[in-house]
C-alpha cells in the first residue's frame, strides 16, 4: 500500500493502489464544463486536484466513466481549453469526486502545465 495525500479531506492517506503517475496538487477553483459527450451544457464545478495529466473535482451530477468533456479551467492566471476522459466517480458528501484525464490538451497548454510535475 501506499501512502498518499488527499487534497479533498487534507490530510494524508492510504492508497491500495497508487495509479497516478504523476503528481497531484491542490486545485482549489470552479472551472466550467462545456459540453458532454458533445451536447452543449454549461455547467460549474468545483476543482479539487490537478496533475499534468488530469483534473480531479466535485459535481453535482454523475458522470460515466468514459465520458468525454470539454472543460476551461484557469491555471497561472490563464484559461486553458481541454478535452478529459472520465476515469473514475464516487459519491462524495457534496455530489460526486470525478477524476478525468486529458486526453486533448494543446502544446502550449501543456507546457504552462508543466510546474505541476
Amino acid at each position: 500500500m501506499n501512502e498518499g495525500y488527499s487534497y479533498l479531506k487534507d490530510k494524508k492517506q492510504v492508497f491500495t493502489k497508487e495509479n497516478r503517475i504523476n503528481k497531484r496538487n491542490k486545485y482549489d477553483y470552479k472551472f466550467k464544463i462545456e459540453s458532454v459527450n458533445s451536447k452543449q451544457v454549461n455547467l460549474e464545478v468545483e476543482g479539487v486536484e490537478l496533475s499534468i495529466s488530469g483534473i480531479g473535482f466535485i459535481s453535482d451530477i454523475n458522470f460515466e466513466i468514459n465520458d468525454i468533456l470539454e472543460i476551461a479551467f484557469k491555471y497561472n492566471k490563464v484559461t486553458i481549453p481541454a478535452i478529459i476522459k472520465i476515469q473514475h466517480t464516487n459519491l462524495y458528501d457534496f455530489g460526486f469526486l470525478v477524476g478525468g484525464q486529458f486526453v486533448a490538451l494543446q502544446d502550449a497548454y501543456r507546457d504552462i502545465l508543466k510546474d505541476l510535475e
